[in-house]
């Protein structure tokens, strides 16, 4: 379907797109995260929980799963023990006593977290619960975990103010990383001050989430990250790919250099269509800076659309938060191109109905 007749700048039209306030949900990032970091400073935790922790593993799926991604990601040269997020069914053979296994589920009835929980609690496991109630948080209740429960009304993925900073949090109380709340102040200060930039009302001539939706329009989007950012670069294409209800594509620099640069100019068809956003930093590896130039060269040789998006902020988190509101917005406004809705998700309760069929 074309796009091109449709307008960004037409507030009642984008209205009627969005019965259910995705929008709204997308503003609330900011808010959400405050709230978010009062609610687990809140948190009591059993005598001797947390004590003795070698490796952290986060049960998730979806939009739950992304925010302990993201967490990881930013704080890999600070937290004193590996963390791994397992998105699948158990969980993998060494988790024992000395696991922290934080089950992250915004409907408390993912499937594949509740089995994990099941296995993480058979072995002996440290287990803790973060979720909005449902199945999960009556089974925290019955093990007497950690539980953390908050109440938001949103789909999984924009809800992410809290998946994320919850677990930053019980991370920072149990001292498994140093204490973030002034670079958590400063970055979601930063986020206030970019945010009405990409509002619903500044025209597309000064919206830079506008003007990039339009360039994803009948095209395929691929996101590059590095180091901090490259979760980032997955959370714009899982938004593109529920929001927008179209395809995306995501890599990681440096290991796209030893592969997807040796095929950027096949098939034709697909390069006609590739539109490549590298997500830059400041912050990253003087190594990774000139992988991004010279990957941005072989592009050009290619004849790939590519545009650069340096993050805005002062820390890595910052850089990190304010380019994944940036996404948000960007997957939104592409949503309102394609003329969708970007509330549902049918296909995937499509898919949960049919697996949840001869299941007792």
């Amino acid at each position: 379907m074309g796009t091109t007749e449709y307008t960004l700048d037409n507030l009642t039209d984008i209205a009627s797109i969005d019965p259910d306030g995705m929008l709204d949900r997308i503003r609330d990032f900011p808010s959400q995260i405050e709230a978010a970091w009062a609610l687990v400073n809140r948190l009591s935790f059993p005598p001797d929980f947390g004590e003795h922790i070698a490796n952290v593993l986060v049960l998730g799926m979806g939009g739950s799963a992304i925010g302990a991604d993201l967490v990881a990601g930013v704080v890999r040269d600070n937290c004193r023990v590996p963390i791994v997020v397992h998105r699948g069914y158990s969980v993998p053979a060494w988790v024992d006593e000395e696991t922290l296994v934080v089950a992250s589920s915004y409907s408390g009835n993912t499937e594949e977290t509740l089995s994990g929980w099941r296995a993480a609690l058979r072995r002996g496991a440290q287990c803790m619960a973060i979720t909005t109630g449902g199945k999960l948080a009556e089974a925290a209740r019955e093990a007497n975990a950690p539980l953390l429960l908050f109440d938001y009304k949103a789909q999984p993925r924009a809800a992410l103010g809290y998946s994320f900073t919850l677990f930053y949090g019980v991370l920072a109380r149990l001292g498994l990383i140093s204490d973030p709340t002034m670079h958590l102040r400063s970055a979601v200060a930063t986020l206030h001050a970019a945010g009405t930039a990409w509002e619903l009302d500044v025209p597309t001539e000064q919206n830079p989430a506008k003007q990039l939706a339009l360039w994803y329009a009948d095209a395929l989007p691929v996101i590059f990250g590095a180091e901090h950012l490259s979760a980032v670069a997955r959370r714009w294409t899982t938004q593109v790919n529920e929001n927008s209800k179209a395809w995306a594509v995501w890599a990681e620099m440096p290991e796209l250099n030893h592969n997807i640069v040796v095929g950027l100019g096949q098939p034709e068809p697909v390069r006609q269509i590739v539109r490549v956003t590298q997500l830059r930093s400041k912050f990253y590896h003087e190594r990774n800076k000139r992988r991004f130039d010279i990957t941005g060269q072989l592009l050009d040789e290619a004849g790939v659309d590519w545009r650069d998006v340096e993050a805005v902020g002062h820390t890595p988190l910052a850089e990190m938060l304010w380019t994944i509101w940036l996404g948000d917005y960007v997957s939104y406004y592409l949503a309102v191109l394609y003329r969708t809705d970007p509330s549902p998700v049918e296909p995937i309760n499509r898919l949960k109905a049919s697996l949840a069929q001869g299941v007792e």
